[in-house]
C-alpha cells in the first residue's frame, strides 16, 4: 500500500523557513522538531529567497504577470487562427480527395516516407491499408471474348449482338448473349449497316403529285 503524501501549507512552509533565517537554531534542529527533512527546508528557503522581490514589490510582479498573460492570450489567439485555418484547408482536401477514385488515391501513397506511416497515410486519404496489397487478377478468358469480338467486328461490322454471339458459341466459346451484349458496349462497338435505310416519309421532287 502506497503511502499518502503529506501536504504542508503556505503558511507553515514560511514559518519555518523565517525560522531558518533567524539563525537560532540549526537546520537539522528545526526539521527534527517539524518531522520533516532538512531537504525540504532547504528547497522550501531557495523558493523563499527567489521569490523575495515579489514581496518588496509587488505592483512589478503584477505588472510582469500581467504583460506575461497578454503576450499569452496574443500568442493564444495567434494559434487559435492557424489551427482554424488549417482545419478548414484539411476539411476541403478531404473532400477533393473523397471525390477521386480509390485507384488515384492509391497513388499518392509514398511507401518510402518516414515522417508519415503508411496507415496514417490510409486514414488521411480514406483508404483501407489491405487494398495496397490488392493485385487486381487478370480474366484472360473475358481478354480472350474481347478480342475474338473484336475481330469478327472488323471483318463483318453489320453483325449485330446475336450475330455475334453466334459466331463466338461457332468457335468455341462458351457465353451468354447478354455477356456478349455488354462486352460490346464496354468495346463502344455498333452494327454497321451495309445499306442506308429509304425514309419514305421525304417526298422526291422529281416525282410527279398525283391529284383527286
Amino acid at each position: 500500500m502506497s503511502r499518502k503524501r503529506t501536504v504542508y501549507s503556505a503558511e507553515f512552509k514560511s514559518k519555518l523557513v523565517l525560522e531558518v533565517l533567524k539563525n537560532e537554531k540549526t537546520l537539522q534542529e528545526i526539521a527534527s522538531a517539524n518531522n520533516i527533512t532538512p531537504k525540504n527546508l532547504q528547497n522550501w528557503k531557495k523558493i523563499f529567497l527567489d521569490n523575495a522581490e515579489i514581496a518588496m514589490e509587488p505592483s512589478k510582479a503584477v505588472k510582469d504577470y500581467k504583460e506575461d498573460l497578454l503576450a499569452a492570450q496574443e500568442q493564444n489567439e495567434m494559434l487559435t487562427k492557424i489551427v482554424g485555418k488549417m482545419t478548414v484547408e484539411k476539411e476541403w482536401l478531404e473532400k477533393k480527395l473523397k471525390s477521386l477514385d480509390s485507384s488515384d488515391r492509391k497513388q499518392l501513397i509514398e511507401p518510402k516516407l518516414n515522417t508519415l506511416p503508411l496507415t496514417q497515410q490510409c486514414a488521411l486519404l480514406g483508404l483501407n491499408r489491405s487494398n495496397l496489397y490488392y493485385k487486381k487478377r487478370e480474366n484472360k478468358k473475358k481478354e480472350e471474348i474481347k478480342t475474338q469480338i473484336n475481330h469478327i467486328f472488323k471483318d463483318i461490322p453489320i453483325y449485330g449482338a446475336a450475330k455475334v454471339h453466334q459466331q463466338l458459341l461457332e468457335g468455341g466459346f462458351k457465353v451468354s448473349l447478354n455477356t456478349v451484349a455488354s462486352y460490346r458496349q464496354q468495346m463502344g462497338l455498333k452494327a454497321v449497316l451495309a445499306v442506308k435505310q429509304v425514309n419514305t416519309t421525304i417526298p422526291i421532287k422529281e416525282h410527279k403529285k398525283y391529284t383527286l
